[in-house]
């Protein structure tokens, strides 16, 4: 389970199938019900009318495998905490892949972080 310890998703826990350093977490409002998702596999991509928040991982990531009935979904799951992050990119950086992608990277880069995506060795 994802965790998320504060910002406006504090409270949720979803159940996502990566951890990534950063993570765009959505929310969709019907009504006075609102339903969380986070954007966590590569190909994801917000919707329209989506509000879009950036999450830092907060805690070491680990992994649990759920045998679920046959109806549901089994697999390994990610387990982590996330926290709300202070400097939120705007919204056209949050909504675009590339863009989003670059954003991580000029992150990653300023906290000193390692990763093994091309663009930061070079």
């Amino acid at each position: 389970m994802i965790k998320f310890l504060d910002g406006p998703a504090a409270g949720q826990c979803l159940a996502l199938r990566r951890a990534p350093i950063f993570l765009r977490v959505v929310v969709n409002r019907y009504g006075d019900k609102k339903t969380w998702d986070a954007l966590d596999q590569l190909g994801d991509t917000p919707k329209a009318g989506e509000d879009i928040f950036a999450y830092r991982l907060a805690s070491q990531p680990r992994h649990m495998h759920l045998c679920r009935s046959p109806r549901r979904l089994s697999g390994y799951y990610a387990m982590a905490d996330y926290r709300f992050v202070g400097q939120q990119p705007d919204d056209a950086t949050l909504r675009n892949a590339d863009k989003w992608r670059a954003w991580c990277i000029e992150q990653a880069k300023a906290e000193g972080l390692a990763c093994s995506i091309p663009e930061i060795q070079k």
